[in-house]
């Protein structure tokens, strides 16, 4: 009997480090998705603001055409942002 506790005894011991280091793996595994689903969501959420305050800003500019920053135009007429589109050599070219 006593021989056959030192022989399970070390293959044990070896099964329990191997089935220890594998579920440490998968538990690293584990934790690097949630770490990185977290850093994703983070990332989505803060690309979602910079779009929506780029869209309010575009709105913005469309209901105020005129330009109230009165450092850029250095003293000159204000104008509004309708008059800088200019449409010139539109024509109609038949194809044949």
């Amino acid at each position: 009997m006593k021989n056959k506790i030192r022989f399970i005894i070390p293959k044990l011991i070896a099964v329990t480090f191997v089935v220890g280091l594998l579920s440490f793996v998968i538990g690293l595994l584990f934790k690097l998705l949630v770490a990185g689903t977290i850093l994703s969501a983070l990332a989505i959420f803060i690309a979602s603001q910079k779009r929506n305050k780029k869209s309010q800003k575009m709105l913005r500019e469309r209901s105020f055409p005129i330009s109230t920053d009165f450092r850029a135009d250095l003293g000159a007429a204000v104008r509004p942002a309708s008059h800088e589109i200019k449409r010139s050599h539109i024509a109609i070219i038949p194809i044949n």
